[in-house]
């Protein structure tokens, strides 16, 4: 049996809590809505609840939960990102084998101690590069294929490589410990991320004039990108002494200082995570990855702000730890 850590129970039922009143203040916004937009802001509201309750497994069960969860959504990612790429027969057979067998090699390290997750860190990128380099060159035409070739290494190290680094910050939390345990780091990522993206797509809705990327994003706003920083920020401040060691042994400045940094590093990163996706998108012409989630997207659209934050989430953090 697991062990349990309270204080890690009572966050989660916190953040239950949170989600709850926030679907009933979206449902009583809703009314007197046209039908459609009523389905899809409701499909919206389904799929956080899905993920809050797999996000919550995950962090219950620890690294290994983990891993299996990013694992499957790198999956899915890599799946929508090579249909923006080209065909199965533009692409190769091979080359797919390659990314799906190092993928799973990657994240399969990470479930065997520090040792193997530390290999982990110049694992992917390095065989990646020379396997997929290998399985193009003896397969595939010279039509196009530096574009493929580049944009195939390219998906691979968006949505495995940086969004795993999500799970170095487990083996960060077994020497600096929050009080909800190793999860914690983890948890702060992925809480701060999410809120971020709510508070931007809120914010901007309700507020937004001034558009920040007009042909990248057409729907981003000066508006919706400063109040989810400002609630990312603030939100950052009050999880930090629960979820995260930034605030332990320090003096109250400094504690607050590195917790306000973080919030405006994930807010910042998860933001140009965004739009590059957004960019990636229109570049090949589509708007969502897919339809697998109703009223989000596609799986590239749930973790795009997170293959940005997370690295760098994690460097700051080791950074921090290290002086």
């Amino acid at each position: 049996m697991l062990p349990i850590n309270t204080n890690l129970i009572w966050l989660i039922a916190g953040t239950f809590a949170a989600l709850s009143i926030g679907t009933g203040m979206r449902i009583l916004a809703l009314r007197n809505t046209e039908a459609d937009l009523v389905k899809q802001r409701v499909g919206s509201l389904k799929v956080w609840w899905i993920l809050a309750f797999l996000w919550s497994i995950a962090a219950v069960i620890g690294q290994i939960g983990a891993v299996i969860l990013l694992a499957v959504a790198s999956f899915f990612a890599l799946r929508e990102f090579l249909k923006l790429v080209g065909t199965i027969h533009e692409i190769g057979r091979p080359a797919i084998a390659v990314l799906i067998g190092c993928g799973a090699i990657h994240y399969a390290l990470f479930l065997d101690g520090d040792a193997l997750s530390e290999f982990a860190k110049g694992f992917l990128p390095t065989v990646l590069l020379l396997a997929l380099g290998a399985a193009r060159v003896v397969t595939a035409s010279t039509a196009e294929y530096m574009r493929i070739t580049a944009s195939l290494y390219w998906g691979a190290i968006l949505m495995i490589y940086a969004l795993s680094h999500a799970l170095f910050l487990f083996k960060i939390g077994a020497v600096h410990e929050p009080i909800v345990g190793s999860a914690g780091w983890f948890l702060f990522l992925v809480l701060l991320t999410e809120m971020n993206d709510i508070m931007q797509a809120i914010v901007g809705r309700r507020l937004g004039k001034r558009k920040i990327t007009p042909v990248v994003s057409p729907n981003k706003t000066v508006e919706g990108w400063a109040g989810g920083m400002l609630a990312t920020v603030l939100l950052s401040v009050v999880l930090a002494p629960y979820l995260t060691t930034f605030q332990v042994g320090k003096s109250w400045l400094v504690g607050i200082g590195l917790s306000t940094i973080a919030g405006l590093l994930i807010s910042l990163f998860g933001f140009l995570g965004d739009i590059h996706m957004s960019a990636i998108k229109r570049g090949a012409g589509v708007k969502d990855g897919s339809k697998l989630l109703p009223g989000m997207g596609g799986m590239i659209d749930r973790i795009d702000s997170l293959t940005f934050a997370a690295p760098v989430f994690y460097y700051f953090v080791e950074i921090v730890h290290y002086f």
